[in-house]
């Protein structure tokens, strides 16, 4: 009996220290994605850099008026100026008439004749809108994956980054914080501000007890970065 009782004890600990291995395991492959997704960033800024500097060295100082950056990541959006068609959506929404700005998405997502970023960025904007109203988070979700994805495929590095960040603030209001986490992870290149979001991600996360199933990324998170790449690392 007495031998009898000590198998049966190791054979729990023993699948205990396996599930506890494949869950690290997991936990690696979604490490080693983001690393590499942030080196494929890092070179192509980079090159970027490179670039700008030659141009720079070539060109003649002249004088120019100071640019205000029509970039906003946070907050109101202000790019009307960029996009003049989501500039009264926008102002809508800023003056507090959010269900209208609301009503008029739907029709904008789907103005393909307008070109690839202003339909990513009307996806954006319809994403945080819904988030503002608290109304259908999971088709909030829906869209800033579907923003993430068009960014990818077209190599549009920065939208994908404020993509990804617009998608980590859906699973942060969804209480998914590991998931949050990742995505303000691959958005931290573009803006130092998404640093306080992951860690407001972590820390939630750190308040979760030992064996909340939502300590971990979810089984269908996917990162967008590169969709061959996210399916050689699920695969190993």
């Amino acid at each position: 009996m007495a031998t009898a009782f000590t198998n049966a004890k190791l054979k729990t600990n023993l699948l205990q220290i396996i599930n506890e291995r494949d869950q690290l395991r997991v936990e690696l492959m979604h490490a080693k994605s983001a690393i590499i997704e942030l080196e494929n960033q890092n070179l192509e800024y980079d090159f970027l850099l490179s670039n700008a500097l030659s141009q720079l060295q070539t060109c003649k100082p002249t004088p120019t008026a100071a640019v205000t950056p029509k970039f906003s990541w946070i907050g109101t959006w202000k790019c009307s100026s960029d996009y003049p068609q989501l500039a009264t959506i926008e102002k809508d929404w800023v003056n507090g008439r959010l269900q209208k700005a609301l009503s008029q998405m739907p029709a904008m997502i789907d103005r393909e004749d307008l070109g690839p970023r202003h339909t990513i960025n009307s996806r954006l904007l319809y994403s945080a809108l819904l988030q503002s109203s608290g109304a259908n988070l999971q088709q909030a979700l829906a869209l800033a994956e579907e923003a993430v994805t068009m960014a990818v495929d077209l190599g549009l590095q920065e939208l994908a980054a404020k993509s990804q960040f617009y998608r980590g603030l859906c699973y942060h209001h969804m209480g998914e914080f590991a998931n949050a986490r990742w995505c303000f992870a691959l958005a931290s290149s573009i803006d130092e501000t998404t640093k306080d979001f992951r860690q407001l991600a972590e820390e939630n996360l750190r308040e979760l007890p030992e064996d909340h199933p939502q300590r971990s990324v979810s089984a269908d998170f996917k990162f967008y970065c590169d969709s061959k790449l996210d399916t050689f690392v699920r695969g190993m």
